[in-house]
């Protein structure tokens, strides 16, 4: 995530994640098994928190602000852990406004942990952690980044996590894929030769070109049109996420177990 030129494309492939089932390269994927609605949240009877080091994140958008206020504000990465997941969020302080500084970091949990809902209402028993890197941070807006990997019980192998969170400081809101560039344009960019997986070996990327021929440009419409929690028509955990970073945009699509679980794609946005 170095170059200058990039987008991600990722996306969690559920039911076999789930159930440990095999997949091959030219199967469309079925993620509404474990993509359900959020409806629970995580018990915090159960959860223990822990602080880690608070840190001045530098700027690192493309999105300009103030250097010397973009220095006062700092984050802090908390850990809670629920049964046998963990899972790290950030912490913002030194907002000017303390009621909007309240409501961002209420909501940067909030989006964080209903990564467990699914399992939750599903009922299903998981372990594993989520480490969290704040990429980028201004007064403006800040972006959280999500990785890990969890196992389910019983399953044949641990399944690869991304998600990510952009959040209007000033306004305490979800940013996702619609306020960086528009979901038929981008599903067009997949689907062309133009398209370029970042960081991959050649023979991976011919594999995840032989998966994505399998899909269609409706199908990667729909998918980033409902990508991020920033979704208007979202009610379940989003099976794309976005966010930009010195004017590249990445963003996400399912891909096979064998291929990864998500592929990483790259798009520069030219400034905008």
């Amino acid at each position: 995530m170095k170059r200058s030129v990039l987008i991600s494309v990722l996306i969690l492939s559920g039911t076999c994640m789930l159930y440990g089932c095999k997949t091959k390269a030219h199967d469309k994927i079925d993620l509404s098994s474990i993509h359900t609605s959020a409806a629970q949240k995580l018990p915090t009877e159960t959860m223990s928190p822990s602080t880690e080091a608070t840190t001045t994140v530098p700027e690192t958008s493309s999105i300009g602000s103030d250097p010397a206020a973009t220095s006062k504000l700092t984050t802090t990465l908390e850990t809670y852990t629920a049964d046998q997941i963990s899972i790290q969020y950030p912490v913002v302080s030194n907002l000017a406004d303390t009621a909007k500084q309240t409501a961002v970091n209420e909501l940067l949990k909030k989006n964080a942990l209903s990564f467990c809902d699914q399992f939750l209402t599903m009922n299903v028993n998981v372990n594993g952690s989520v480490l969290c890197e704040v990429t980028s941070l201004d007064q403006k807006r800040m972006t959280a980044v999500y990785t890990g990997a969890y196992t389910v019980t019983g399953g044949a192998y641990p399944v690869n996590v991304f998600y990510s969170n952009t959040v209007d400081l000033t306004q305490a809101k979800n940013l996702g894929f619609h306020d960086y560039s528009d979901a038929y344009t981008m599903a067009g960019y997949v689907m062309s030769a133009d398209c370029k997986f970042y960081e991959v070996s050649s023979e991976l990327e011919e594999a995840l070109l032989d998966y994505r021929a399998t899909q269609s440009l409706d199908f990667y419409t729909k998918l980033l049109e409902a990508a991020d929690f920033s979704a208007a028509n979202k009610t379940d955990f989003p099976e794309s996420f976005s966010y930009v970073k010195q004017g590249v945009l990445y963003f996400s699509i399912p891909v096979p177990h064998a291929l990864g679980d998500y592929a990483l794609v790259y798009y520069s946005l030219d400034g905008k």
